[in-house]
């Protein structure tokens, strides 16, 4: 039985409680109507009361329809209080006896009605002042015009149709209660399984939320400690790296840009004065970031071993000895060892008594500006570290002229993305920067260069750690 009922009413999820008590009301109404149709054709009152109360059955049953099929609850609320108030109810009153007849009693199923439906208080006072309204005005119609109200056919009539009358609406309202009742015990049901289930979650989700909370701070205080290693690392490489004091000292005059992609980077500059020989030397290696740094901390080290301690001024041998030194101090031994970790470098050291520079590449150039005119030198296409062919670097004997200006770059400037076509900046227009500049003081070359690499890459991310030092020797 309740099954059934549920399915007169409709399920919770899709109607809530007002429009079930909605269907319920119309239901009754259809039933009170099919009663009070057959009880006035029993007690032969004017056909009209018989005809009124089919048509308003009909209606409430097409109502119905659109309330629990179409699940439309405005519509039909206002249409079946509205036409029962304004139609039905004049039409009634006036056939069925008037202030004495037994159509009054119907007024309290309208009121029951609006008060268990109507959500809006304003609305429910304006719908039951409404009804009150026709109510007087019936009244007053009847009290002016008594001769126009249809009366019954017999006193039997007349109490029979009035104890019939209120039995079926006493039993409608006591129904509608019922209803009422138990449908909001039902929403209170589920709402009450609903906020237990909902209780459940948000236990779970606190759990979950504090053990975000927990990895949060966790990762946290890992990045803080990350972030104190990475710059106590920052802080042990700017110490390896050497002075700029000693470029300056050295050189006519000079430049150096160090541009790391991150805080600490695996590009490195060296520079020595050993005897009459001054030394600067470059070097990218393998990475960049904390790899790269421990690479370039180690790659310093070995040079300061191989040039100040075995006092070897011979740019080539430089690299075969600091080629040697990398290979066996990464394990390296042959080309599939399990890591392949090098440097690409270029050294330059120049005989400050004979003004001669020995140069040698390990695939970064070197170039020489002299009188506006560019004399680049080929390095040897092959790392510092194991490779495909380890053949020995090849040294490159220059005579350096007054005013020859020397550049060593590594890729991170030339490989840098950017312009419109997005592509990369290239040997070429570093070259034509570098003539451009050609007569301006080597501080002006240095601010023009910054300023170019800040234009060309624009928003591009940067491709790698940029160096590039510009020096005059005599």
């Amino acid at each position: 039985m309740n099954k059934f009922i549920a399915n007169l009413l409709g399920n919770s999820e899709d109607f809530p409680l007002n429009h079930r008590i909605l269907n319920a009301a119309l239901i009754l109404g259809a039933l009170l109507g099919i009663q009070a149709s057959a009880a006035n054709a029993l007690l032969d009152l004017p056909p009209i009361t018989v005809y009124a109360t089919l048509i308003m059955t009909l209606f409430l049953l097409v109502l119905y329809y659109f309330s629990r099929k179409q699940k439309l609850f405005t519509f039909p609320v206002y249409t079946a209080i509205l036409i029962n108030t304004l139609v039905y109810t004049p039409v009634m009153w006036i056939s069925n006896g008037g202030s004495s007849g037994g159509f009054q009693y119907y007024l309290f199923v309208y009121a029951t009605l609006i008060v268990a439906t109507i959500r809006k208080k304003r609305m429910i006072v304006l719908l039951i002042s409404l009804s009150i309204l026709v109510f007087l005005g019936l009244l007053y119609f009847e009290y002016t015009y008594p001769e126009k109200i249809l009366q019954y056919p017999t006193r039997e009539d007349k109490y029979a149709d009035l104890i019939i009358g209120f039995i079926f609406v006493l039993s409608g309202v006591i129904y509608m209660f019922y209803v009422y009742t138990v449908q909001y015990e039902k929403t209170n049901t589920e709402l009450s399984l609903k906020n237990a289930e909902l209780e459940r979650h948000n236990i779970k989700l606190q759990k979950h939320q504090n053990k975000i909370e927990t990895q949060s701070k966790i990762l946290e205080n890992q990045n803080l400690h990350i972030k104190d290693s990475i710059n106590y690392a920052q802080k042990i490489q700017k110490a390896v790296f050497p002075s700029l004091e000693i470029l300056k000292r050295n050189t006519k005059d000079s430049f150096l840009i160090y541009l790391p992609k991150e805080k600490i980077g695996g590009d490195f500059y060296y520079f020595t004065k050993i005897k009459d020989f001054f030394v600067v030397a470059i070097a990218d290696s393998t990475g960049h970031g904390v790899p790269g740094g421990f690479m370039s901390m180690l790659g310093i080290t070995i040079l300061e071993e191989i040039i100040k301690r075995k006092e070897v001024f011979n740019a080539a041998k430089v690299l075969d000895k600091f080629r040697e030194e990398i290979i066996s101090s990464l394990d390296q031994k042959n080309i599939l060892s399990t890591t392949n970790d090098g440097f690409d470098a270029a050294v330059c050291i120049f005989d400050t008594k004979k003004n001669i520079l020995s140069y040698a590449g390990a695939n970064l150039p070197l170039i020489l500006l002299r009188k506006k005119n560019i004399i680049s030198y080929a390095p040897d296409e092959m790392p510092v570290g194991t490779y495909i062919t380890m053949k020995p670097f090849k040294n490159n004997i220059i005579n350096i002229q007054e005013d020859d200006i020397l550049y060593l770059f590594t890729d991170g400037i030339t490989d840098q993305f950017g312009g419109s076509k997005n592509q990369k900046f290239s040997f070429h227009r570093l070259k034509k920067i570098l003539t451009d500049n050609a007569d301006e003081p080597l501080f002006i070359q240095k601010e023009q260069l910054k300023k170019m690499f800040r234009n060309w890459k624009g928003k591009q991310k940067r491709t790698d750690d940029a160096l590039i030092t510009g020096f005059k020797l005599i």
